[in-house]
């Protein structure tokens, strides 16, 4: 089986969880090819990242004048059996232009599958890519794709209704889908994001404190203000321990 990633940014020095992914799939046997619809904006990686083998294009953005937009959909109606205009009406013209181009490197690639992770741009192009060739998609939804107010919940639905299976992250995402869209719950399956353990060696804790430690970005939605709080409660108990922050972001200075 020959599956094509569809992401946002690749590389993407905050998501490891995806390069890990890839990483197993290929330890696995399954041939990737990467498909990513914006360059990288980050200046530095992991560098787990030199080991992928998964060759990596990237879906170029046309912006196009509306008649060459409709003499380009017009041409993808003429190849591809799929093309709804309604739907494709929805969505803005330079994703849909995207998704055309990636639908003709699918044939050209021989594709049997597309996965997507974040239940966003990604996701929306592997459906319409999914729509014009037949070729299955499935998406990976996380945290800020399911829970934030700019989430439109119909969207999101029609994207759950197409896909042939849609993995989260938490047993809580799993709870919250399926209360939201009772009608696709057998569709919802819960994948931890992994780690490689050998990189982790377990050593035995010899007369050492226990430690507290938190790595991510230093915004809101990480918790790091409640984990704190939570610090300074074992603080006053008495407690011996060690807590470490490590990480970047707009609320560092308040954190410190």
């Amino acid at each position: 089986m020959k599956v094509g990633y569809v992401l946002k940014r690749y590389p993407r020095y905050s998501e490891t969880f995806i390069v890990n992914e890839i990483l197993a799939h290929e330890a696995a046997g399954l041939e990737v090819e990467i498909f990513a619809l914006r360059a990288p904006s980050d200046t530095h990686f992991q560098s787990s990242i030199a080991r992928v083998r998964a060759p990596v294009t990237y879906i170029p953005r046309r912006p196009a004048s509306a008649g060459v937009f409709w003499g380009d959909l017009a041409a993808a109606k003429e190849k591809f059996s799929g093309v709804d205009l309604v739907e494709l009406l929805r969505e803005d013209a330079s994703t849909v232009n995207q998704a055309m181009l990636l639908a003709e490197l699918m044939r050209e690639r021989n594709i049997d599958h597309l996965h997507a992770h974040f239940g966003t741009i990604s996701t929306t192009v592997a459906r319409f890519v999914s729509g014009f060739t037949g070729v299955p998609y499935t998406f990976t939804a996380h945290a800020k794709d399911i829970f934030h107010e700019s989430v439109d919940p119909e969207d999101l639905g029609r994207k759950i209704a197409d896909a042939s299976r849609v993995v989260t992250v938490s047993d809580f995402n799993v709870d919250h889908l399926e209360a939201s869209y009772p009608e696709h719950k057998s569709k919802l399956t819960r994948i931890y994001n992994g780690l490689d353990l050998e990189t982790y060696p377990y050593r035995e804790p010899v007369e050492r404190p226990p430690l507290v430690l938190s790595v991510g970005r230093l915004v809101e939605k990480k918790g790091v203000p409640v984990l704190l709080q939570a610090c300074a409660q074992l603080a006053r108990s008495g407690r011996e321990y060690r807590c470490e922050v490590i990480g970047h972001g707009e609320l560092e200075v308040e954190l410190r």
